[in-house]
């Protein structure tokens, strides 16, 4: 995944970190934030075994509004 991208998680992790459908991006510090989750995780908790077993795609119906000291997610119009 790339830095500051927006994913679907099309395959869920086999521990229930991450589902179907959630809305999922890399910050820059390597956190991984969830949208339906409303939070994120440390690189240390989700880059483990049965942590990042997920599969993504692409999100096309929303996207990253990245500024100096935020990140929102945002409808695409």
């Amino acid at each position: 995944m790339e830095k500051l991208k927006l994913y679907k998680v099309t395959k869920a992790s086999s521990d229930g970190t991450f589902n179907i459908g959630d809305i999922i991006w890399l910050s820059n510090n390597e956190d991984l934030n969830s949208c339906k989750g409303c939070g994120w995780l440390p690189k240390s908790e989700w880059d483990n075994p049965g942590s990042n077993d997920f599969e993504v795609e692409e999100c096309t119906d929303y996207y990253l509004d990245v500024t100096d000291r935020s990140e929102e997610v945002r409808r695409k119009v």
